[in-house]
């Protein structure tokens, strides 16, 4: 009986490699005792050979231990997080997030976009890990003159100390950088699909990556921004640094409104965010 998975030989491999390792055993030693070669353990230990339940119980059985299985609902862990996520205060959710959400909003308070991604799904109470601040924007071109503005701000705000570091697209007008990933994707024969409508335009399209002091944010272009649900954010974390413009003040927000991509449409390619997304949008009353 072989084990399921390729994830599964390579746990239980580092499990023998690790109690193999911890009796200062050799690989020579070890097939000695157990009756199994040399060049399988050490396959087995790298996860490149698919183990059966007898074999890794023999391997174990000559280190004097048991091997234990024992089962569980395979949604359970992800019911768990829900749930849990579900209970936490919005703030708190945020908090733990790899960005600095309210520098973030406040920066683009005057910007209209839709939230994106798993931020948005995050916003949703999905309990998936959120690295970037992630926006729809219009092409219109008040909108992306205004935002081509904006990063000129953010990027001459690095001779502040705390402004650390700019990262993107050689232009900083959205539209020409778009243009340029998309001439980049040609040359390397990579796809950059215009995705499918929804609330937000186009899902599926590849986002045009930044990163400031304040993390990393991702930007997708659209013809039509279709705002199709709402979330209030009363509270909003406070440990974030303040947001520094040469040419104009920029109040930190306390509270906000955003206009989010519904759970139903959002997209994810991290395998742990997409069961959860699946198990969210399989639960009644999910977007």
């Amino acid at each position: 009986m072989a084990l399921m998975s390729d994830d599964s030989n390579q746990r239980l491999g580092a499990l023998i490699r690790n109690a193999r390792m911890s009796r200062r055993l050799t690989l020579q030693a070890l097939a000695e005792r157990s009756g199994v070669s040399v060049s399988s353990i050490s396959a087995i230990e790298r996860g490149t050979r698919t183990l059966t339940l007898p074999l890794a119980d023999r391997i174990l059985a000559a280190m004097e231990l048991d091997l234990h299985l024992e089962t569980q609902p395979m949604w359970e862990a992800i019911d768990a997080a829900i749930a849990e996520a579900a209970e936490l205060p919005l703030k708190e959710r945020i908090a733990d997030w790899k960005i600095e959400f309210t520098s973030f909003v406040s920066w683009f308070a005057e910007t209209p976009y839709i939230a994106d991604g798993l931020m948005a799904a995050a916003l949703q109470a999905a309990p998936v890990p959120v690295t970037a601040f992630e926006m729809v924007v219009s092409r219109d071109g008040d909108s992306l003159d205004r935002l081509t503005d904006l990063f000129n701000e953010m990027r001459a705000s690095r001779w502040n100390m705390y402004w650390l570091q700019w990262g993107g697209p050689g232009s900083l007008d959205p539209r020409a950088a778009e243009e340029e990933q998309k001439e980049a994707a040609r040359a390397d024969g990579t796809a950059f699909g215009r995705g499918r409508a929804g609330a937000g335009g186009e899902h599926g399209k590849t986002p045009l990556c930044y990163r400031c002091t304040h993390g990393e944010f991702r930007l997708r272009l659209v013809d039509e921004l279709k705002p199709a649900l709402w979330t209030e954010i009363e509270e909003l974390p406070t440990n974030c640094l303040h947001p520094i413009s040469i040419s104009r003040k920029v109040s930190m927000l306390t509270r906000v409104r955003l206009s989010l991509v519904p759970l139903a449409e959002i997209q994810a390619t991290d395998g742990y965010a997409r069961r959860v997304l699946d198990r969210m949008r399989g639960s009644p009353g999910c977007a």
